[in-house]
């Protein structure tokens, strides 16, 4: 099997013009608990020429193969894997610590194992064991006759988040490490399960386990409470960006004395305007179309290029602009199927006067219109007009009809249910006679923007009242004891609310 392997892992190589990297075994025979019929899980991490990783076509980043005379194939590109593992993804760790390894480069393997070390999060992958545990639990466990299968994948998560919560680091991938952790009579009946399965079809039962029911409905309730005091935590980019950037095919400038990634919050409209970045900078709008008058905007469209060591980090970016948008600056390759698609705002660039020109780089002048316009640009051009067309025409209506300047606060779409029919709630709440901070609201379930109306004057402080003392645009609910009933039932236009905000 290890010859058919290999063979397999030149033969993915060869089809998909990949370099592996990194190829091991997952799941259960990594685990050490696989059944004489288990597949063999192969998971393998990858590179691509610079040519195929870096297109305006968006490329698969996952290579899936079907299963073959037991050999089940799948693997990531490393910048994928790289992103996974900056949130401590559980599986690649597992991956990474694998007793079963095909194939390294030992370099690769070195430096993406102290990455999940150096940057662990402890709360993300214990999460991720925890979750793990709990859907084997709700889907394997709480049917008639749970397999072998369904109790070692539960109790092996279960194990496991217990395990980075205690000591920080990854667990161990051998099952037969984890089960030491577990209480010895827990221990001894899960070393017998083992044993059981080692000779047991993939998804035979061995009947219910008393011993390792009451361990599992025990402790998983206690891992999702220590899991939510845990405070959240997350990696920076800088480690996996070097990373990537030492393994990706593309080489250093063979000039360069440094090299410095750049990363996507330094893409500022004064960085992109700088020469080693601006391939076309020119004036748009209404003042290129010389239909503009004194109060007119000032646009101004460009086209820049990132460099290398961004394409190849974890990050994308596809434009700059301020926060009107009458400066926009599109990144190459956005600006590039943009043009396929035949935008018109994009496609007017490329007719724009020489007057309105500001800078204009000679690779500009690869973008040829003839290359890109088709008869695609009968249907954009067009469904633009009609869109301005109805943008005139909602103008014309706010100019004959003008929405007041103020704004309605939310509480004049907020209405009290009565009879068929319902009363503006600062008008009940005057017929009533009653202080809305003695009320409290309760979300009405599988009824949106509908609330309960519950009082209580003794106990004032208990109630939070209808809306948000801080944001009068914000409603606000209360705890209430299971037993209190409704005094009324309170609905909120939020639609109408959020229009009238627009208008």
């Amino acid at each position: 099997m290890s010859e058919k392997i290999q063979t397999l892992l030149r033969e993915l190589e060869a089809r998909h013009g990949i370099e592996i990297l990194y190829a091991c075994e997952s799941g259960s025979r990594a685990w050490g608990f696989a059944s004489p019929d288990s597949d063999y899980d192969i998971r393998f991490l990858y590179r691509r020429p610079m040519e195929e990783a870096f297109t305006i076509s968006e490329g698969s980043d996952t290579i899936e193969i079907a299963i073959e005379n037991d050999l089940d194939p799948g693997g990531w590109d490393i910048r994928k894997a790289l992103g996974l593992l900056q949130k401590s993804n559980g599986a690649l760790i597992e991956w990474l610590h694998s007793p079963i390894v095909y194939h390294a480069n030992p370099a690769f393997l070195t430096d993406l194992r102290k990455l999940a070390t150096d940057h662990l999060s402890r709360k993300g992958l214990a999460n991720h064991y925890r979750g793990l545990a709990g859907q084997f639990y709700r889907n394997k466990l709480t049917v008639e006759s749970p397999s072998a299968k369904g109790y070692l994948y539960c109790l092996r998560a279960l194990l496991a988040a217990r395990f980075v919560l205690e000591h920080g680091t990854p667990p161990p991938v051998p099952f037969v490490e984890l089960i030491p952790t577990a209480p010895d009579e827990v221990a001894e009946a899960i070393r017998e399960l083992v044993a059981w399965k080692a000779d047991a079809s993939e998804n035979e039962s061995p009947g219910r386990q008393v011993t390792l029911d009451d361990f599992i409905e025990e402790n998983l309730p206690g891992i999702g409470a220590t899991l939510d005091a845990q405070p959240n935590d997350s990696n920076p980019r800088g480690p996996f960006n070097q990373v990537l950037h030492r393994w990706s095919l593309w080489p250093k400038a063979a000039n360069a004395t440094s090299w410095q990634p750049i990363y996507k919050s330094e893409f500022t409209l004064d960085r992109v305007r700088q020469p080693d970045l601006l391939l076309f900078e020119a004036v748009s709008g209404s003042r290129a179309f010389g239909t503009h008058h004194d109060r007119s905007d000032f646009d101004l469209r460009g086209i820049f290029v990132a460099p290398s060591s961004f394409l190849g980090g974890l990050e994308n970016i596809d434009q700059v602009s301020d926060e009107k948008s009458d400066e926009v600056y599109y990144e190459v390759g956005r600006f590039v199927s943009l043009l396929l698609s035949n935008n018109p705002n994009i496609v007017e660039l490329l007719f724009t006067p020489d007057s309105c020109i500001r800078h204009r780089h000679p690779a500009f002048d690869l973008l040829k219109p003839e290359d890109f316009l088709s008869k695609l640009c009968r249907q954009t051009f067009g469904n633009y007009a009609m869109s301005q067309i109805r943008k005139a025409r909602g103008l014309n209506k706010k100019i004959v009809n003008p929405q007041p300047e103020a704004r309605h606060p939310l509480r004049h779409f907020c209405h009290i249910l009565s009879g068929q029919g319902s009363v503006r709630l600062d008008d009940w709440l005057a017929a009533e006679g009653i202080d809305e901070n003695h009320l409290g609201l309760v979300s009405a379930p599988h009824a949106t923007n509908t609330y309960a109306v519950f009082i209580d004057k003794t106990k004032p402080a208990e109630m939070r009242g209808i809306f948000s003392k801080k944001d009068d645009a914000a409603i606000v609910c209360s705890s209430v004891e299971k037993e209190a009933k409704p005094i009324a039932w309170l609905t909120c236009n939020l639609d109408a609310f959020k229009a009238h905000c627009k208008a």
